[in-house]
């Protein structure tokens, strides 16, 4: 009877656990979890090769006004009387009234109205005169090509076109006055190459384009706030530089000085650089691109996509089998394995316990959004589930899984573009500005840290310069 009495209560308990263990679901799943690990462990520092353009344009006007500045009333100056070819021959030339500059054919026309005394012994009809002063007026015209050498110095090379005589030189003899302009012309025509010299020297003296193409490369290498809300900056680090030929349109001569350089998206505090006194030598081109690019670094917490995709899940019943199995998400985790996010998925009902799923984060540029491609389970789970609960593939869990981590960034990059256009439009410092225009964005690359997944959308466009007074 003692006997009996312990097989009865033991098949009691027996039968007790079983019925216990209907009523909790049945299946338990227990896989073992992916490791977690990152590519990288920190959030990346991303660098793109641009171009900064600085246009510059130069009235004729403006290079009269500096020239008529700098070139002092006595231009030439020849005290010498004594000439292997004009014998008894001396010359002081002075600027009668300002130099008037006009360009055409990418050449400058110069036309300088000087006045000019002259003391010379000649011959006339066979006689020798004695040395005598004269005073004339007259406009020397001459031409130049203007180019920027390698080291940024000016190169001007002049010629001649010719003289516009307002008084002519004559001499009185005999009561009479003697034209000796074509006397005077050869005597001028001598010393002509050091008339121009003089002139080349002055453009040459007063146009100084290096001082201005290291203040340049020096503003383009401040930082710049893109966004204070997310504390990121926009470094350049310029390493060549660029220039298109010389043209001349209007009246205007035209060219682009292009700034090649890393741009880096940093976030954190404002990165420090060190101004530098010199620039590389210039690289002449006839065409600068317009290829300004920066990345838009978009950041969602691996906390904050779980939270996310929880308040979507939590407490959600999914059916199988016209209701004949059943489950409800308990929780969401998230964290990284190599380039692949992985969620841990609790759930209760027909299965009771973990799931994982995987899938490589990529931002999809129409909807702004960043999803799973590849999205499945983890090899052991799905494994595991073929074995004792393969009725969940079936059913809509696996798609409404996919949807809740679809994670909308449209806001973050919105602002981020609206920033980073209205800080690439303001002034820098005296004197320079920025003008930029963002023209695209492009989907870059989606990366997992230990903290978050971060998303780099590129942002293409224009970015210039403006240099006052270049």
């Amino acid at each position: 009877m003692k006997q009996f009495f312990v097989a009865f209560i033991a098949t009691a308990l027996i039968l007790q656990g079983c019925a216990s263990s209907q009523n909790s679901g049945g299946t338990t799943t227990n896989p073992t979890a992916p490791k977690e690990s990152y590519n990288v462990n920190s959030k990346q520092v991303e660098k793109y090769l641009s171009t900064i353009s600085i246009p510059f344009e130069v009235t004729m006007a403006d290079v009269a006004r500096q020239i008529n500045t700098n070139v002092k009333d006595l231009v030439f100056e020849d005290n010498s009387m004594d000439d292997n070819n004009y014998d008894n021959f001396m010359c002081k030339v002075w600027k009668r009234e300002d130099i008037v500059v006009t360009a055409q054919n990418e050449t400058f026309n110069f036309t300088v109205p000087l006045k000019v005394w002259v003391k010379v012994g000649y011959k006339v009809l066979g006689m020798q005169i004695p040395a005598q002063e004269l005073q004339f007026d007259f406009n020397v015209k001459f031409g130049s090509k203007f180019s920027i050498s390698p080291n940024w110095d000016a190169n001007v090379q002049s010629f001649p076109i010719g003289y516009d005589w307002i008084k002519k030189p004559v001499v009185r003899l005999a009561g009479y006055e003697i034209p000796v302009t074509t006397l005077v012309e050869k005597a001028l025509n001598s010393r002509q190459g050091v008339l121009l010299k003089a002139l080349d020297d002055a453009v040459k003296k007063n146009v100084e384009i290096k001082k201005y193409v290291v203040q340049a490369w020096n503003t383009s290498m401040q930082p710049y706030m893109l966004s204070e809300k997310y504390r990121t900056w926009l470094k350049v680090t310029p390493v060549e530089l660029q220039m298109t030929p010389l043209t001349t349109i209007n009246n205007k001569v035209k060219a682009t000085i292009a700034i090649k350089a890393y741009t880096e998206t940093i976030t954190g505090n404002k990165p420090s650089i060190q101004p530098v006194s010199t620039v590389p030598d210039l690289k002449v081109v006839q065409q600068v691109p317009d290829d300004f690019q920066v990345g838009i670094i978009a950041e969602i917490p691996h906390s904050e996509a779980a939270k996310l995709t929880a308040d979507t899940l939590v407490g959600q019943k999914f059916s199988f089998k016209e209701g004949k199995y059943n489950v409800s998400v308990t929780g969401v985790d998230i964290y990284g394995s190599q380039d692949k996010m992985v969620i841990k998925a609790g759930l209760q009902g027909s299965v009771n316990g973990n799931i994982y799923y995987k899938g490589v984060p990529t931002y999809d540029p129409a909807t702004k959004s960043i999803y799973l491609e590849n999205f499945d389970y983890d090899l052991e789970t799905k494994s595991l589930l073929l074995k004792t609960a393969n009725w969940i593939f079936q059913g809509k869990f696996n798609k409404s899984m996919k949807e809740a981590l679809t994670f909308q960034i449209g806001g973050q990059v919105d602002e981020m573009k609206k920033q980073i256009q209205a800080n690439l439009n303001k002034p820098v410092s005296k004197g320079i500005s920025l003008n930029g225009n963002i023209t695209e964005l492009n989907p870059d690359k989606v990366y997992l840290t230990p903290n978050s997944i971060i998303a780099v959308i590129m942002a293409k466009g224009k970015l210039n310069l403006k240099v006052d007074g270049l």
